[in-house]
């Protein structure tokens, strides 16, 4: 009889899902460690004048971007279990709910003269500050019972 897993016969319960474990953790660590190099890189060399990029060139780039971000997404959805994908659509819908509120009462208070014009970097900053902050109350209370 033939295992849906390679090498499922000879690992223990506990050390199929240490394996898994590690194997979503290093995918979010290769994703997010490209990510900020990239990143950064970019923001250097705009920053230094060097860059200069045609408006085809940015749209392919951007581009490339959200198709890696699909495709890396794709790839951790379908290696994850359902409580681990029930602990992202949690954390998603924070952040969503997040980005709502944190806008609209932005937009909300400037438009009124009660603080400066909404700031985008701000907002989605924060957004993703609330998200991971959701992501890491789920996975604590998870782990403490």
């Amino acid at each position: 009889m033939t295992s849906p897993e390679p090498n499922s016969t000879a690992l223990s319960g506990e050390a199929r899902l240490r394996q898994r474990s590690r194997r979503i953790r290093n995918i979010w660590i290769g994703a997010l460690g490209f990510g900020f190099i990239a990143g950064a890189g970019f923001g250097l060399a705009e920053g230094s004048g060097t860059l200069q990029l045609s408006p085809l060139v940015f749209w392919l780039i951007l581009a490339a971007l959200a198709a890696g971000v699909v495709a890396v997404n794709v790839w951790f959805m379908r290696g994850v279990d359902e409580v681990e994908v029930m602990d992202n659509l949690w954390a998603g819908f924070a952040g969503l709910n997040a980005h709502i509120v944190i806008g609209a009462g932005w937009i909300a208070a400037a438009s009124r003269g009660f603080a400066p014009a909404p700031n985008v970097p701000g907002v989605m900053a924060a957004t993703v500050v609330v998200t991971l902050l959701a992501y890491g109350a789920l996975k604590l209370r998870r782990r403490l019972g």
